[in-house]
């Protein structure tokens, strides 16, 4: 392994001029919270790079960058995990050992395979390379957006980073606000990974290579899932140990470490399924001396969010250190200033200042590892759609045996499932449409001017989430959806930011590229089967997760903290938010319509509880950034 979740920066004067070496200082310094192991710039001619280092691997502890190969000419800087460095190894004619970084790895697998090298890496990464003989920045992310990307990009200059921030530090960059984000953010739109909440501020979008020289660029898209792959083995147990032995490799690879590793366990399916793979892999590799931390958030006064009993579960079957936190009296904008410098933009996440508070516990733990059981809901499947597929194939008994065994699973009449997961998805979409006309249409809050600014209410309703999740009709065409439009990104960025104020490294088996393409290729009835969702992950979890785990029906969720908390610590606040006299938020916003929800939600009325939320991010980073709009 190598360099780990450090900090990139980068310039590119396209004119032709030179770089001032300052411009590159100043940027990397922005960034210097996320690497307290090294700072180095490397500066020549139109072309400067910079790097903030972290260590967390053995082999990242011998690795500098921005690195210069005087042989070939090449110069990379890099934030990357290479996963295959044993295969590549021998093709590359490199030794794989501690004292080789992985960002040594990628420049020479650019050296063999130019462009197309993204094709040929597994892990998560994001690096820049400078092609002297070529004169041209070949830039590239992974294949999820785990490790983020960020430029600003015109016919004179190209400027990337890490994080947002570091981009203003150079050339003057004028801050304008995008209200197209802005407008997609408080509208439940979450599939757009092209934009951010700064006009030409691009993130570089997962699974591409950008490509820029003096005079032209190219976006190149080099990985995608295959919606034809089909995986079809022998039998059940066969796709049982394959998925176990996948999901087992995906932990294995993101155990190496130098430094302790710290765990999430929520006591859901997921993060339980991490920790207890993770655990059999420590014991049976002497190599891996690694001990099981695992930090565990708990709400003693909030029962309805609370896991105990389940986290309890995974810890009373031994080899765990566990960390019990107590969060259920912890203000949703705690440390909201410090949030907002570090994100950079306006965020979803409700839990997020727990999450800080737990970050807070690793970091005095020495841990700079997280492994996460983000992305499991959406690369395992819940089998969406998988009963209306069974009714236009005309397997009615099978149909009947799922609905009934799903009743019993989750208490639910087998008529209501019927009609709910058959008779409503099996209804064409112009009759749903032509229904819902009579009805209420979506809630927008947007104001009538920004609405018509940005093309009309229609337009932004008809990239509502729910919308374009509907015609993606077959179990397999939701499935595709779930893993490639839905803009993990997004909240992969998210939680990079929020562990890198911490100098930890987030890292997600479930988003491993192998795991993403086995489950997706796999019959549906391996995703949904006996009115169990997941049923592949539960299977393959047979005597390694404690059985109320592995069969769990649903989990917790932290609505009900967000809900009770937010109005409790912060009502002076939310008062001045929701003022019909918000001067900050009245070119935006339909004032009279947010001071109506937030009238409600002081009545106890928690069906618009994420507006509020939104609302309220977005006030504070605007008053933060925009304090004069």
């Amino acid at each position: 392994m190598g360099t780990a979740m450090s900090g990139i920066t980068g310039i590119f004067r396209r004119d032709g001029q030179d770089v001032d070496p300052a411009d590159i200082k100043k940027m990397n310094d922005k960034i210097a919270h996320r690497g307290p192991d090294g700072s180095r710039v490397w500066c020549e001619g139109p072309v400067a790079f910079g790097h903030q280092m972290l260590h967390t691997t053995q082999e990242s502890l011998h690795e500098i960058l921005p690195f210069e190969d005087e042989e070939s000419g090449l110069v990379i800087t890099a934030d990357a995990r290479i996963d295959n460095r044993k295969d590549l190894a021998p093709q590359l004619g490199i030794e794989d050992n501690e004292h080789v970084s992985d960002s040594y790895f990628i420049l020479k697998a650019y050296e063999k395979w130019g462009e197309k090298c993204p094709e040929e890496l597994l892990g998560d990464f994001a690096f820049a390379i400078w092609d002297k003989m070529k004169e041209k920045v070949f830039c590239t992310r992974d294949h999820v957006g785990v490790k983020p990307f960020y430029y600003y990009l015109t016919d004179e200059l190209f400027i990337f980073s890490t994080e947002i921030k570091a981009l203003f530090e150079s050339h003057n960059l004028s801050r304008n606000l995008n209200k197209l984000k802005l407008a997609y953010y408080l509208s439940s739109v979450y599939t757009d990974r092209s934009l951010t909440f700064y006009e030409n501020i691009y993130p570089l979008t997962a699974a591409f290579s950008l490509i820029i020289n003096k005079n032209t660029e190219s976006l190149e898209k080099y990985w995608d899932i295959d919606p034809n792959s089909s995986l079809i083995l022998n039998s059940e147990e066969d796709y049982k140990n394959a998925f176990r032995n996948i999901f087992a490799e995906s932990i294995k690879c993101r155990l190496r470490s130098a430094y302790p590793i710290g765990f999430e366990l929520s006591g859901g399916l997921d993060s339980s399924s991490i920790v207890c793979m993770a655990k059999n892999i420590i014991k049976k590799n002497s190599s891996i001396q690694k001990e099981i931390n695992a930090y565990s958030m708990i709400f003693k006064m909030i029962p309805e969010t609370d896991e105990s009993f389940y986290i309890k579960k995974v810890v009373d079957s031994g080899g765990i250190n566990p960390n019990l936190i107590n969060s259920d009296n912890i203000s949703p904008l705690d440390n909201i200033s410090s949030i907002l410098w570090h994100q950079d933009q306006p965020f979803y996440t409700v839990n997020i200042s727990i999450l800080w508070n737990m970050y807070q516990k690793m970091q005095k733990d020495n841990i700079r590892i997280v492994l996460s059981g983000n992305g499991g809901d959406e690369v395992i499947s819940y089998g969406n759609n998988y009963f209306r597929d069974l009714a236009v194939s005309l397997k009615w008994k099978t149909l009947l045996n799922e609905i009934i065994s799903l009743s019993n699973n989750i208490n639910i009449k087998s008529s209501n499932l019927f009609y709910r997961l058959v008779f409503i998805p099996l209804i064409p979409q112009f009759i749903k449409k032509y229904i819902k006309s009579g009805k209420n249409k979506p809630d927008l809050i947007l104001n009538d001017e920004l609405l018509n600014e940005l093309g009309g209410e229609d337009h932004i309703k008809n990239l509502e989430f729910n919308l374009i999740a509907a015609k993606a009709k077959s179990a397999r065409k939701h499935h595709h959806f779930m893993i490639s439009q839905l803009s993990h990104q997004y909240n992969l960025e998210m939680k990079d930011r929020t562990v890198a104020a911490f100098k930890i490294e987030p890292r997600f088996p479930f988003f491993d590229k192998r795991m993403i393409e086995f489950c997706f290729a796999i019959p549906t009835d391996m995703k949904f089967r006996y009115g169990w969702n997941r049923y592949i992950q539960r299977i393959s979890m047979d005597n390694i997760v404690p059985k109320d785990i592995q069969w769990r029906v649903g989990k917790n969720y932290f609505n009900p903290v967000l809900e009770k908390n937010l109005i409790f610590h912060e009502k002076k606040n939310l008062e001045r938010i929701f003022s019909v006299n918000n001067n900050l938020l009245e070119n935006y916003l339909d004032l009279n319509r947010i001071n109506e929800i937030y009238q409600d939600y002081k009545m106890a009325d928690y069906d618009e509880i994420n507006k509020i939320w939104l609302v309220t991010i977005l006030y504070l980073w605007i008053k933060r950034n925009f304090p004069l709009h």
